[in-house]
């Protein structure tokens, strides 16, 4: 599986938030927040729609699904909303393409590759997942694409 070594500057992501899990409660939010945040697109005009997990590769985390932003407009900002914001970072990333249901099987084989490279995820720091705005509605298609930016740390083999 192919993978890039990005740096990320800082960012603020303004979005729709729950908490989930993989354990025994079960509790999975993020398709939710997915259908949610897809207003963005049609009433603010955006071109992507971010994803950020706390923390990374966890049975317990918080999700926050919506647009990335270079600074807020507090005053036009919704209730409902919540407001995050990263420090520059360094990431690897990683590109899921195929139907949605399929991000599982992705997320098994990129963390395979993280793990065989020797990177260390960078704690506090989100697992950022990307669509771009002309994808919402295929995701069940062979064309839907997903960028999955993982947190790194020193590379321990530099």
């Amino acid at each position: 599986m192919e993978f890039k070594e990005m740096v990320k500057e800082a960012f603020v992501v303004v979005g729709y938030s729950a908490p989930g899990s993989w354990g025994g409660d079960f509790a999975y939010p993020i398709p939710g927040l997915w259908e949610k945040a897809k207003e963005f697109i049609t009433t603010d005009q955006v071109d992507q729609i971010v994803g950020v997990c706390l923390p990374p590769r966890s049975d317990d985390y918080y999700y926050t699904c919506g647009v990335e932003m270079d600074s807020v407009a507090f005053r036009r900002m919704r209730k409902d909303v919540t407001v995050h914001l990263f420090k520059k970072q360094k990431y690897v990333v990683f590109k899921h393409t195929g139907p949605s249901q399929n991000i599982s099987a992705t997320y098994h084989k990129l963390w395979k590759v993280f793990d065989e490279e020797g990177y260390l995820i960078e704690k506090g720091m989100p697992e950022i997942e990307v669509v771009n705005a002309h994808l919402f509605g295929k995701e069940d298609s062979g064309e839907y694409e997903m960028d999955i930016w993982i947190p790194v740390g020193e590379h321990p083999h530099a």
